[in-house]
């Protein structure tokens, strides 16, 4: 008995156009037209009934969050969903051989989307079990209902089954503070900025004491946009910023932040991105995807809630007061994880670009802005990602401008940044 996929794309297609518009009866039409044959061609790899439940939940979930992604000029619905189907085994394969993640990553034949869906016509289809049924619709209701949440300070939506009540008020508090501020930059500060920065380019009055001052960091993001943005290998992007380190004054190290150009010897002092703790709690999950409670940082956060101070975020929305919630907090960035494997690197996903800085040698060093997206791109063994240049040294600014101002230097700078590569 064959398994009972759709005999043409269309119940695929109209089920993965409903999941673009967020309609939940799409991913439903979904899981019952393909949950059976990917339960059953999971099985055929793991053979376990757990995991091959485990990869299909992921799979059909990684469906829902992706379905913008879907062109159906590129690949058939069958094809594409059982490509996200092969990057989730192909994950478990890996975890089960004890074999670390291939670099470039890429799906062996046998996985590719069109291979499975092949396979799957001659497989006979598994009902899914009632737990598993159970775990996807509460999955799709967690998406559903973090809109009617509070938001995180900066606006982010908060995942349900992480937050409290009585994170509540601390985060309204600290959302209409970050407004306030927010509201006063636009209404006030980015004009101010944008008035300076358009007489610098155009080398009027007051031009010189603005670059002394550093170039307001905003104002330069706005005017190169993606020319700003380079693409590097993260497994060689191993230096980090430490901003107490590089910025000691602490009124220096804020006002860092919103400039372009960086005097000093701010990029003297090395860290190893190795060493981070992005890096070692990415690795550690990883490591242990199979069994997430015999990770390290399982321990490290379970004995925190044992001694009464569990780990507590009203800027992320989450209290990891219970076993279930520290387990489903670290599901959520493995899923982060696995999406990233099928997908590849997305510089428009998370709040803040991938920010770097360029070192007075032209050298990528990482700044904070990103680094658990970055640990994971370099855990998962990604041949490239997408970095947005946040400040450079004034002593390569200058050698690279030259006798240029103004706006002809702001056009040698942008030239010279793809030449820049990690420290």
């Amino acid at each position: 008995m064959s398994a009972n996929l759709p005999e043409t794309p269309a119940p695929l297609q109209q089920a993965l156009d409903a999941c673009r518009r967020r309609d939940p009866e799409g991913f439903h039409r979904l899981r019952q037209a393909v949950a059976p044959a990917m339960l059953a061609t999971a099985l055929h790899f793991v053979q376990d009934v757990r995991q091959s439940e485990d990869v299909v939940h992921d799979t059909l979930l990684l469906a829902w969050l992706n379905a913008e992604r879907f062109a159906a000029d590129d690949l058939p619905p069958g094809s594409w969903l059982f490509t996200i189907l092969g990057s989730r085994l192909h994950s478990q394969l890996e975890a089960l051989a004890g074999r670390p993640p291939s670099a470039p990553r890429a799906l062996p034949t046998g996985l590719q989307g069109q291979a499975l869906w092949t396979l799957a016509r001659d497989l006979e289809p598994r009902p899914p079990s009632a737990s598993l049924g159970d775990r996807l619709t509460e999955s799709l209701s967690a998406r559903l209902a973090a809109p009617q949440l509070p938001r995180t300070p900066t606006g982010e939506l908060v995942h349900p089954p992480l937050y409290d009540a009585r994170l509540r008020r601390k985060m309204l508090t600290s959302r209409l503070a970050y407004q306030a501020k927010e509201g006063f930059k636009h209404r006030l500060g980015r004009p101010l900025e944008e008035w300076a920065f358009r007489r610098w380019l155009a080398q009027r009055s007051g031009s010189q004491w603005l670059e002394a001052q550093g170039l307001p960091r905003r104002s330069i993001e706005a005017a190169l946009g993606d020319r700003l943005d380079l693409e590097v290998n993260p497994g060689r992007l191993v230096r980090s910023l430490s901003y107490p380190d590089a910025f000691p004054d602490r009124t220096e190290r804020r006002k860092a932040s919103n400039l372009f150009l960086w005097s000093g010897d701010w990029d003297l002092p090395r860290h190893d991105l190795a060493d981070s703790s992005r890096t070692r709690f990415i690795q550690d999950l990883w490591t242990h995807r199979l069994e997430p409670s015999r990770s390290e940082t399982f321990r490290r956060l379970e004995q925190q809630r044992e001694q009464g101070r569990p780990l507590r975020s009203h800027h992320k929305g989450m209290l990891l007061d219970s076993r279930e919630r520290i387990l489903e907090y670290l599901r959520l960035y493995l899923l982060y994880m696995e999406n990233m494997a099928c997908f590849g690197f997305d510089k428009h996903e998370g709040k803040d670009r991938l920010g770097v800085t360029i070192d007075r040698h032209g050298r990528i060093i990482k700044t904070n802005k990103g680094l658990h997206r970055l640990a994971m791109a370099q855990v998962l063994g990604l041949a490239e990602i997408t970095v947005r240049v946040r400040s450079v040294h004034r002593q390569w600014w200058q050698r690279h401008a030259g006798d240029a101002k103004g706006r002809d230097a702001l056009e040698r700078v942008a030239q010279a940044l793809p030449e820049c590569v990690p420290a």
